[in-house]
């Protein structure tokens, strides 16, 4: 065993054991890139104390899809908002605005997404509870 992977291994026990003390649960799932046990935080993420990977884990192929559904309406939401700051950052820069009418209902419809997305995402967990 090399010196650098026995270091390495000490560094990931301490952080282990940091976790621990701070009230983190270790799970009996294992990472699937580096096999070290994840973790559960006390906000209820599920983390690898080695490489750092967040993990999302999952009871059935129903609740994979809703998570999935999840995670794509939160990529659209920031696709949106990225999208909106680049267009409202090229008007601001070439100062040019005779395209403002445009860049506002780019930038409405863009909340409109936003919001369509949230009202989704709320359904869905209210779907969950009730």
């Amino acid at each position: 065993m090399g010196e650098g992977t026995r270091e390495r291994e000490d560094a990931v026990v301490k952080k282990m054991a940091s976790m621990l003390k701070s009230g983190a649960a270790m799970l009996e799932q294992l990472c699937p890139r580096c096999g070290v046990p994840l973790f559960r935080t006390k906000s209820g993420e599920v983390v690898c104390p080695s490489c750092g990977q967040r993990f999302i884990i999952v009871r059935s192929d129903e609740e994979e899809l809703e998570v999935r559904g999840n995670i794509v309406l939160q990529e659209l939401e920031q696709a949106a908002v990225n999208k909106l700051v680049q267009v409202v950052s090229s008007l601001m820069s070439t100062r040019d605005y005779s395209e403002t009418s445009e860049v506002l209902n780019t930038a409405l419809n863009l909340l409109r997404v936003i919001e369509y997305a949230r009202r989704i995402r709320r359904g869905v967990e209210i779907g969950k509870t009730g």
